[in-house]
Formats: structure tokens, sequence, C-alpha cells
């Protein structure tokens, strides 16, 4: 029997788990994580506090009676567009950047004024939130930290690294930043001064990066030369672990923030998402937004503390009301709109309303900005998807499921798998890039599926044309008082401006 040490590192949590070779989690670990929100839209963590979990979840392992000798391979997953910068001795040089931090605005704005008309265009197709800005922003804001870089690499990356010595990610995870730098001519290039050796060699998620170095006195001597697996970050690994790296299905992906896309044949391009190649007869069109899970925990905190989200739900869906309508952007948002100065809105509040309501309106929220993308994505392809693999610790709320069918008009599947992205994971080590075919079929054979209600989708039909209409007019009130906010955080010196040389 051939078992697997899969780890899947996100915002809130670090699993680790050992799999069988039938896709079966034997055991599995989960270390509580967080990221540190600072002011001026930084979030930040601090990388070794990840490798402290993965070493702390092994001994765990260890403890419960785990045989590292059974380990024939490791692979893994993580959050991206979240930046670590490295240096040539190992060690990070800044906190991880996230993929919440929106530092990079100002920089952004101040670096294309400051640039050559031909460079200041290709800045014009940045955001805050591109693994590029994070570059230029420590370029800029720290030039003594990034004199001292030698890579930048993803969380996943990191754990990798750690176990191997080797820097190195997969072309997945780095496609944006590669896309750009190819998009430069030699002299915008050298006006950038980012230059491309800065990223670490590139490999395929199926590809080896090394095997394990420990020492006599480690933990994890037990796994001394065992092969680590490049992997991919967690979208691209949720995805094939619940079955929906297939040509012609969407993906939805609810955890502490939300990814939707569908899968495509060739590439497609839409303003507002992102096309990323994802194997060589795979493309994804879509992207992640700011929040879900997230969303919601803030809403039960507020309307009905002391309850899970997942019994929140199902007592909202019971006793639900005239629900007001949710605008989603409490942090600004991602895809499609890659806007830091949105803000959030409960609209059509009256004195009927309950917290109930106010937990199903944030659901209501979430999802129709999943179908923002999921329409834009068809509009491109000219192809209506078959149906949607949802995974993501949302996909345990039934009532969800269903509402998500209701609101998007699509089969929902959610594959009989505990772990998405532990399963994407162990089968990267598993299998090669030629079974994704034959995995996504095993996956899709079980599990349970939701079919939309035709009242309930005309009911919702007319919200969402609402949530369209108010996420326009809302925008430049937004906007206003982004703005007012950074004035008074100014005043009181929680922002310190500095200039592009």
């Amino acid at each position: 029997m051939k078992n697997v040490l899969v780890f899947d590192l996100g915002g809130s949590s670090l699993r680790v788990a050992i799999v069988s070779e039938d896709r079966e989690v034997l055991d599995l670990v989960q270390i509580p994580m967080s990221i540190e929100k600072c002011p001026d839209n930084a979030y930040e963590v601090n990388p070794e506090l990840w490798w402290d979990g993965f070493c702390e979840a092994c001994s765990q392992l260890l403890r419960s009676g785990a045989d590292f000798g059974d380990i024939a391979a490791i692979a893994g997953c993580g959050l991206t567009r979240s930046q670590v910068a490295m240096d040539a001795k190992g060690q990070a040089v800044h906190p991880a950047i996230t993929f919440q931090d929106a530092r990079a605005s100002d920089v952004l704005a101040q670096c294309g004024a400051a640039a050559t008309p031909t460079l200041a265009r290709h800045l014009a197709r940045l955001s805050p939130f591109d693994p590029l800005a994070r570059m230029i922003w420590l370029q800029l804001a720290r030039p003594d930290l990034w004199a001292q870089v030698e890579t930048v690499i993803e969380p996943k990356d990191f754990l990798n690294f750690k176990l191997t010595g080797v820097y190195a990610s997969d072309r997945i995870s780095q496609n944006a930043t590669t896309a750009f730098m190819d998009s430069l001519d030699q002299d915008a290039a050298s006006e950038l001064g980012i230059e491309r050796s800065v990223l670490p060699r590139l490999l395929g998620p199926f590809d080896r990066v090394g095997t394990v170095t420990a020492q006599p006195d480690d933990p994890l001597m037990g796994l001394q030369g065992v092969p680590v697996f490049c992997g991919s970050h967690d979208t691209w690994t949720c995805v094939l672990g619940s079955g929906g790296l297939r040509h012609g299905a969407a993906y939805n992906i609810s955890g502490t923030s939300d990814v939707f896309g569908v899968i495509t044949d060739s590439p497609y391009r839409r303003e507002g998402l992102m096309t990323v190649q994802w194997g060589d007869e795979h493309w994804q069109l879509g992207g992640p937004s700011q929040g879900a899970a997230s969303r919601l925990q803030w809403a039960v905190d507020r309307f009905m503390p002391q309850r899970t989200i997942k019994d929140a739900l199902t007592q909202s869906h019971a006793k639900h009301g005239k629900t007001p309508l949710f605008i989603p952007f409490l942090e600004g948002e991602r895809a499609p709109y890659w806007d830091h100065d949105l803000r959030g809105a409960f609209l059509g509040l009256d004195p009927d309303t309950t917290p109930q309501d106010f937990i199903w309106a944030v659901a209501e929220g979430i999802t129709y900005l999943s179908r923002v993308i999921l329409e834009r994505a068809e509009a491109e392809t000219r192809e209506t998807c078959s149906h949607i693999c949802f995974s993501g610790g949302l996909s345990n709320s039934a009532v969800l499921c269903q509402l998500k069918a209701d609101i998007l008009g699509r089969p929902v599947f959610v594959a009989d798998v505990p772990e998405s992205g532990l399963i994407g994971a162990a089968s990267v080590a598993l299998a090669t890039s030629d079974d994704i075919e034959a995995i996504t079929t095993d996956l899709l054979a079980n599990g349970r599926w939701y079919h939309p209600d035709p009242i309930a989708c005309a009911a919702h039909n007319a919200r969402y044309a609402i949530f369209e209409a108010a996420c326009t007019a809302l925008t430049p009130v937004s906007h206003r008082i982004a703005q007012l906010a950074k004035a008074q955080d100014r005043g009181k010196g929680l922002e310190t401006p500095f200039a592009v040389q």
C-alpha cells in the first residue's frame, strides 16, 4: 500500500493528512492558522509559523500511531496570490504578503505616474492584489530588504523548500507574473527593475521538487529521502480533488475566501476575469473573491452568536422573511472588479428584519457574486456550463448547496470526499497529468447532486438584477467613503506615504 503525506495550507488552518493510494484519508490533523490585519489594507503572516505548524502536525500524527516508514511521497497545496520573499540563506526577508493585501495600491499609482508611457500602460493592467504589485511595493517601500531577495515563492513552495532545501514553484501559480514579464519589451523590463530571475525554477504540479532532508534530531527524520512533489495552489488542487477539472464544467471553492471559474479546452479572455492555463489541455476563466466563510462568520458573530455557520444557515433558511440585499464588499473586492475601495452594504431593511434575514442575505450576496463571474465567463465562451463542482468548508451545508443551484441555475455536485484539497494533493503524487480525466471521472461517480428549483430560480433572477444594479450604483459612493477613511487615517498617523524615486 502506497501512502502519501499531504498538506493543505489555508488562511485559517493547516491540514496535514495521510492518504492511501485509493484516496482514503487515514489520519488528519488540523492546526489553526491566522493572518494578521495591519493598517493601510495590509495583511501578512510570518511564514515560519506555517513550518512550525507543519512540524507540529507531523508530531501529532506520530503520537497517534502513524508510521512514516509507509510514506512514499509528500505533496501539498496552499493559499495563492501570497508572496514570500526569500534570501540566498533560506530566510524570509519580510512577512508573507497574503491574498487580501492591497497595500500596493498607492505604489502602483505613483509608479505608473513616474513611468514612461510604455511601462505605464503595462502597470495599468495590475491590481494591488497582483503578485508583481507586491514585489513592486517591496522594491520601492523597502529597498533595503529588496536588495536581499533571492527569489519570491508561494506558501506551499515555502513548505516544500523547508522540506527539500530547493526553491521551486509550479507554472500555474506563477502564471500571472510570468505572463506580465513576457509582455514587456527590453526597455520596459529594464525600467521596471525586477528581473525574471527572481522567480524560482518552474515545474508542473506532478513534477518532483526534491527529497526530504532532515537532521538526526529532526522530528521529520523518518521522512528522510522521501520524494516531494511540486503540487499547485489550493484552487487548482481542490478543483482536481472535487472532480471539476473537466471541459465544460464550472467549479466553486468556498472556504475562507471564494473562488469561481469555468474550465475550457482553450484560452478565453474577459475583462475582470483571470485566464490561467491549468494543464496542457485545460484552461480556467474566473477568479477569487475576498470572502465566503469569512463573510458568513462575520454575520454569524454579529447576528446569531454562539451558532456555527452551518446551524445559522439552516435556521435562517427555515425562518427568513423579507430578506434584505447584501453587497459583500467588506474588504474591497477581487474578481471581477479588482477594486480595493469597494465597500459593503445591506439594502432594503425594515423594522421586521430579523437576525436570520441578515444571515440569509449574506449567503445570497456571496452567491450572487459567483453568478456575476459565471455569466461573464459563459458570455465569453458562448457555452453553458453543464454543472458546478462545489467544494470547501461551506459545501458541507446542504442548505447552501441548494441555494447555489437555485441562484446559479446549474446543477451543483459535491464529491463524496472529506477534503478535496487533500485528495487533489494526493492525486498529484499518485498519478500523472495524463490521468486527470480518469481522476475526475472516478470522483464524479460518488457524491451528491443539487438541482435548481424553477420557482426559486425565478425569484433569484429578479433579486440578482437588483444586485447588479446596486453594485453599479454604489461604486462611486464606496470610493468616496474609502477616500474619506484614508484621509482620516493619515490624520491619525496610521499611513506613512513615501515618494517613488
